[in-house]
C-alpha cells in the first residue's frame, strides 16, 4: 500500500463563480509520486489545488499524518500565471527559492547544486545567465517551475506547468516530474483533459460531468468514484 501524503476527508472549494462549486469525500494522495488531477473544466483542477494548499474553501484532512493545518509550510503552490520578474537573470531568480526566508545569507554549495538542478530538469541550464525579461513566454513558466523545484518544500501543487510548451516538450516534462517524484517528492500536477502527459502519472484524480470525481492508479480506472 502506497504511504499517503493528502488524506482527504471532506473537501469543499469556494465557489470562483456564480453556481460553480465542488465537494468531495475520501481524497488520497499519495506521498512521493506524481498526482494528476484532470477534468474537461480547468476551474475544477485549480480550486482544488487552492484548497490543498489551504488558499480556499474547506478542507479537513491530513498532510504526512499531521492535521492539515499544521502542514501548510510544507506546501509550494504554482499558479497557472505566475508572476515572473523581467530584470532578473534566470538564476537569481530561481536562487530566491533557497534564500527567501534568510534573505541576508549567502547561498551555499547545496544552494547552487539545488538551482543547476532544477534548470536542467526544466531544460533551461544554459540561460542561468539570461534575464527573465529576454525569455519566450514557455521559457518563463519553466523558470517558475524551476523555482519551485529549487525550493525546500516537500509538495508540490502544479497548475498547469507546461501549458505553454509544444505538445513534445509537455510529455517530456511530465515524464521527468514523475521520476522526480520517485525520488521523495509529492508532486501535485493539474492538467486539462486535452494536454498529454498524463500517462505519466502514478495517481489519477479525474473530474467528470455531474461533480463526480474518480480517482486510482493508472491501470486501475474501475477505481469507485467519489461521492460529490
Amino acid at each position: 500500500m502506497l504511504e499517503l501524503a493528502f488524506d482527504i476527508q471532506q473537501l469543499h472549494t469556494c465557489p470562483p463563480s456564480p453556481g460553480f462549486h465542488q465537494q468531495c469525500h475520501g481524497l488520497r494522495i499519495p506521498a512521493s509520486r506524481l498526482t494528476v488531477i484532470t477534468g474537461p473544466d480547468s476551474r475544477n483542477n485549480s480550486a482544488m489545488l487552492d484548497a490543498l494548499a489551504g488558499h480556499q474553501g474547506h478542507v479537513c484532512g491530513q498532510l504526512f499524518g499531521q492535521p492539515l493545518s499544521r502542514g501548510q509550510a510544507a506546501i509550494a503552490r504554482l499558479g497557472a500565471q505566475p508572476p515572473c520578474p523581467g530584470r532578473l537573470r534566470l538564476g537569481d531568480f530561481v536562487m530566491q527559492a533557497r534564500t527567501r526566508t534568510h534573505w541576508l545569507a549567502r547561498p551555499q554549495a547545496i544552494d547552487h547544486e539545488a538551482v543547476s538542478q532544477a534548470l536542467h530538469t526544466v531544460g533551461i541550464g544554459d540561460l542561468a545567465r539570461h534575464k527573465l525579461g529576454t525569455l519566450t513566454a514557455a521559457q518563463r513558466q519553466l523558470a517558475c517551475l524551476a523555482q519551485k523545484l529549487a525550493g525546500h518544500a516537500p509538495v508540490l501543487l502544479l497548475d498547469e506547468p507546461a501549458s505553454l510548451l509544444a505538445p513534445i516538450a509537455r510529455v517530456a516534462l511530465l515524464r521527468k516530474l514523475a521520476a522526480l517524484a520517485l525520488r521523495g517528492r509529492t508532486i501535485v500536477c493539474a492538467l486539462q483533459d486535452s494536454q498529454p502527459g498524463s500517462q505519466y502519472a502514478h495517481w489519477l484524480i479525474q473530474h467528470h460531468a455531474g461533480g463526480r470525481i474518480q480517482q486510482g492508479a493508472p491501470a486501475s480506472p474501475t477505481t469507485p468514484p467519489m461521492a460529490a
